[in-house]
C-alpha cells in the first residue's frame, strides 16, 4: 500500500515512521530543505501531558478583554482580526466553558500519556539525541489564590491519568535554585516528575531519518501543487516535480492543512497562532535553569539545551498566517525571562539570541483533528495547537492504526472530525 505523508514537521515525521513500521510504502513530502524547518523549528521544547489543554479555559473571555490593546499581553487579539474568526472564534469562546473545557481537555491528556510512551520506545528504539531531560517540569504561581485554583484544577484534570506534586516556595527553590533570586515573589509551584522537554526539530529529524533508514522516501524542498482525486476517492499527490501515485494519503501540515484542503471543498477549523522564541548560548552558565520553567500567567516557558543552551518562548498572537516577529512582542517575552532569571538578564538581549516565530494549528475545542476525511483515503492529523510533540508520536500510532485497518489504542471519536469539522458523534 503507497501512503503519502504531506508535512515534515514533528507531526508528519512522526507520522511516516509509524506508517513505515506497518510495512506501507511511505513518501514524506516537505516543502523545505530541511525537516523540521518551520513550526517545530524552535518550539517550546516540552513533552508534558499533564498540561496539554487547551489553551480555551474557563474565564478566557475575560483574559482577552483585560488584555485588549495591551502592547505586554500574553494574549494578543487585533480588533481588526476578529471579523476574520467568523465561526470558529465563536466556538473557540464557546468550548472555555466549564463543562467542554474539562472534556477537552482529558481527551489530551489521554493521548498526550499515549503519545510520550511511543516517543520514549522510540528513542531509545533508533537512539534518538535531541538534548533531551528527563527530570521532570514545573508550572510557576506568583499569587496564592491563584495557586490554590490551579492546583484544584489540575488535580481534577488529570484524576486516574497522573500525579502532579504541589510545592511551597521553599521546595520550589530546593527543586531549582535558579529561582533563589525571586522567591519573594513566587507563591508556589505545580512539579511533573514525569515531564520532558528537548530539542523538537532535532527529534522530529532523527525520526525522519530512521523512517528513511526503514524504507521511507524523504522529498526535501518539494511543494504541494494539488491532491488528485477521482469519485471522492484519493488517487495521487501531484508536486512540483512529479506525480506521485498513492492508495492514502496524510496531511500533516499544520496551518497550512487548511489551505491544502481547500480545493477540495473540505473545510477544517483551524486558525494559526503565532507564538515566539529566542535561542541562546550562554557564556555563564553558573545561573542556568535545569527543570523546564512554565510561567502560567504570562504564558512562557524557560528549557535548558544541553550544556549552554536556553530557549525562551511563548506568547499567543492572533495574527494570521503572518511569521514576521515584532520587536516589541520580542521585547515582551525576553523582559519576562529576565524577571525569572534575574542573574542571566545580561546575556538575554535579541541580539545575542536566535529569534523565531512559529504558528500553532490551534481548533475550537483544541484537540487535533484525526482521522479519514470524506474523500476515500485522505487522513488528516493536524491541529494540535502548542502541543504538537506532546501528542505527535501518539497521533502517528492512531493514524498508522487507521490506514491499517485496525482499531487505534484510543477512542478515535475524540479527535476525529467530519469534513465540516463538527467532531464525530
Amino acid at each position: 500500500m503507497r501512503v503519502t505523508v504531506i508535512g515534515a514537521g514533528v507531526v508528519g515525521a512522526c507520522t511516516a515512521l509509524a506508517l513505515v513500521e506497518r510495512g506501507f510504502e511511505v513518501t514524506l513530502i516537505e516543502q523545505r530543505d530541511r525537516v523540521a524547518e518551520v513550526n517545530s523549528h524552535a518550539n517550546g521544547g516540552g513533552v508534558t501531558p499533564l498540561h496539554s489543554e487547551p489553551w480555551n479555559g474557563p474565564g478566557l473571555a475575560g483574559s482577552l478583554l483585560k488584555y485588549m490593546g495591551r502592547a505586554d499581553a500574553p494574549w494578543r487579539l487585533p480588533p481588526q482580526r476578529l471579523p476574520g474568526l467568523g465561526r470558529w472564534g465563536v466556538r473557540f469562546l464557546a468550548q472555555s466553558r466549564r463543562s467542554p473545557f474539562m472534556a477537552n481537555a482529558r481527551a489530551n491528556i489521554r493521548l498526550g500519556l499515549y503519545s510520550q510512551d511511543r516517543l520514549r520506545d522510540w528513542r531509545d528504539r533508533y537512539a534518538i539525541d535531541y538534548a533531551q531531560t528527563t527530570a521532570g517540569s514545573m508550572q510557576l504561581y506568583f499569587n496564592r489564590a491563584a495557586f490554590d485554583r490551579a492546583l484544584a484544577m489540575r488535580r481534577e484534570l488529570i484524576d486516574g491519568l497522573g500525579e502532579v506534586e504541589p510545592l511551597d516556595v521553599e521546595a520550589v527553590v530546593a527543586r531549582e535554585p535558579a529561582l533563589a533570586p525571586v522567591a519573594d515573589r513566587l507563591a508556589g509551584g505545580l512539579f511533573y516528575p514525569t515531564h520532558e522537554s528537548g530539542d523538537a526539530a532535532r527529534f522530529a529529524q532523527g525520526v525522519a531519518e530512521a523512517a528513511g533508514r526503514q524504507g521511507a522516501q524523504v522529498h526535501l524542498g518539494e511543494s504541494i501543487r494539488r491532491i488528485v482525486c477521482d469519485k471522492q476517492k484519493l488517487t495521487a499527490v501531484e508536486t512540483d516535480r512529479a506525480t506521485i501515485k498513492a492508495d492514502a494519503c496524510v496531511i500533516a501540515a499544520g496551518p497550512a492543512t487548511t489551505e491544502l484542503l481547500r480545493p477540495l471543498g473540505i473545510r477544517v477549523p483551524i486558525q494559526p497562532v503565532r507564538g515566539y522564541s529566542a535561542t541562546f548560548e550562554l557564556e555563564d552558565t553558573h545561573a542556568l535553569p535545569a527543570l523546564p520553567l512554565l510561567d502560567t500567567a504570562r504564558r512562557f516557558v524557560t528549557l535548558r539545551l544541553g550544556e549552554r543552551g536556553l530557549r525562551i518562548a511563548g506568547l499567543a498572537d492572533f495574527a494570521g498566517h503572518r511569521r514576521a516577529i515584532p520587536p516589541a512582542r520580542m521585547d515582551v517575552l525576553l523582559n519576562n525571562a529576565r524577571e525569572l532569571l534575574p542573574a542571566l538578564a545580561e546575556q538575554l538581549t535579541p541580539a545575542a539570541g536566535r529569534l523565531w516565530s512559529g504558528l500553532r494549528p490551534v481548533t475550537p475545542d483544541g484537540r487535533p483533528l484525526l482521522g479519514e476525511t470524506n474523500i476515500r483515503g485522505l487522513y488528516l492529523n493536524a491541529g494540535h495547537g502548542p502541543m504538537g510533540w506532546t501528542m505527535a508520536c501518539g497521533s502517528a500510532q492512531i493514524l498508522a492504526d487507521l490506514v491499517d485497518g485496525r482499531e487505534p489504542a484510543l477512542d478515535i471519536s475524540d479527535y476525529r472530525a467530519d469534513c465540516f469539522g463538527r467532531r464525530a458523534a
